[in-house]
């Protein structure tokens, strides 16, 4: 159960090597988990091999999968039957049998999930449940490979161009003879976007059922920027985004405010905290990816931005920062989501609920104090269901984490 991010490609010619495609797949996936994986298919068989660096893809083959995830229990290899099955899914878990009925049976299963599988007789699957909350795309290079992928980014990361996306209850099928796309749900009832992989999961120049996510952080900063209107915006003198996905918010709402933006915090590893269990490794990986422009920053009062707030660790650490080694003078800080409340069920990777800050904290002033900043700003359920519709998502969001 958690958080990842596959490519699978299958080449419908002879001559090429899928392991090139699969590396540079791979880095366009990073920020979606720390763990790689990668398996291909020969003329000998199935090969599955756990990558120290994602630069390490020395296996070569006519069909492959790349996964990188935030648990190894994301990734297997499994037999079913006669037929070995390498797999990566995202969401909640699944069992071995669960894998070999949606690849085998074509099966719907009752659980919230996408899945890759590459097969030793040489298919590769893609599967996306029933609810829709999680994406999965169909790509193609000109008629020599074909890719599936639950980023479009990664699809078009390796020169591939986006064809469409797998309807909710569905399983797409590839094999060097046919690709055909199956309805295993005769009837799909109300399915629900995540809007986490539109707020901060997805890179911003994925898209998530045909939705731009740039569009929607977009829509999304400029309803920010009209919560910090007034006090809070008269209060400061710089906006700053936390690295990577804070900064577009940031430039927007700096822009919807008329306020000056600058990159005053440098990432210097790219590792995405939300995604890491341990608090500890959490609380390392924040001082590691932060370094303050001092001389930017020393004296100012700060407009601090980010894409969500969970246990609050990455803000706290942030803030200290910002205060104790740059010397500013008041940290304001807004949020481009609204509380997230509940740990979610449906298998995105955050901390339990009990680890949630606001699900301890339900007073602002109390954050204030807990986060050591000057003042905390949101936006509201409705903003984010206006974003969506702004940037033309008509499909329902799943509000789920935001609910107590």
């Amino acid at each position: 159960m958690g958080t990842a991010g596959f490519l699978g490609v299958l080449s419908f010619h002879d001559g090429w090597d899928v392991g090139k495609v699969l590396k540079y797949g791979l880095l366009a996936l990073r920020h979606r988990g720390e763990t790689h994986w990668v398996s291909v298919l020969t003329n000998s068989g199935l090969a599955a091999k756990k990558l120290d660096e994602v630069g390490d893809i020395d296996v070569n083959g006519w069909a492959g999968i790349a996964c990188s995830t935030t648990d190894d229990s994301l990734f297997g290899v499994v037999k079913c039957g006669d037929v070995d099955v390498a797999y990566c899914y995202e969401g909640q878990g699944i069992s071995e049998g669960e894998v070999c009925d949606i690849v085998l049976n074509g099966r719907a299963i009752e659980k919230s999930l996408t899945l890759l599988a590459l097969t030793s007789n040489g298919r590769l699957v893609g599967y996306r449940s029933v609810d829709g909350r999680r994406t999965l795309a169909l790509g193609a290079y000109g008629f020599d490979l074909a890719y599936i992928s639950n980023e479009t980014a990664a699809i078009n990361a390796v020169g591939g161009a986006v064809r469409t996306f797998i309807r909710p209850g569905s399983v797409i099928d590839i094999s060097r003879y046919v690709v055909r796309e199956t309805r295993v749900v005769n009837h799909v009832e109300n399915p629900r976007l995540c809007p986490l992989e539109l707020i901060y999961l997805s890179r911003a120049d994925s898209e998530v059922n045909g939705y731009s996510v740039y569009a929607f952080r977009k829509a999304l900063a400029r309803r920010l920027a009209t919560r910090l209107r007034g006090k809070t915006a008269r209060d400061v003198d710089i906006v700053i985004g936390v690295p990577d996905t804070g900064i577009l918010y940031a430039l927007k709402v700096g822009e919807a405010l008329g306020k000056p933006v600058e990159l005053a915090l440098m990432n210097i590893e790219r590792r995405r905290s939300a995604l890491i269990d341990e608090a500890t490794m959490r609380q390392a990986t924040v001082h590691l990816k932060i370094t303050p422009v001092v001389k930017e920053l020393r004296g100012k009062r700060v407009l601090l931005i980010d894409d969500s707030l969970l246990s609050g660790l990455t803000i706290k650490e942030v803030s200290q920062v910002l205060r104790h080694r740059a010397g500013v003078k008041e940290v304001h800080v807004g949020i481009a989501s609204p509380r997230i409340t509940k740990s979610c069920p449906y298998g995105v990777t955050m901390p339990p609920t009990e680890m949630l800050l606001t699900r301890v904290f339900h007073i602002d002033e109390e954050l204030i104090k807990v986060l050591e900043v000057d003042s905390i700003t949101w936006v509201s359920i409705d903003d984010l269901v206006n974003a969506a519709r702004e940037a033309g998502i008509m499909e329902e969001l799943c509000l789920e984490c935001f609910l107590r």
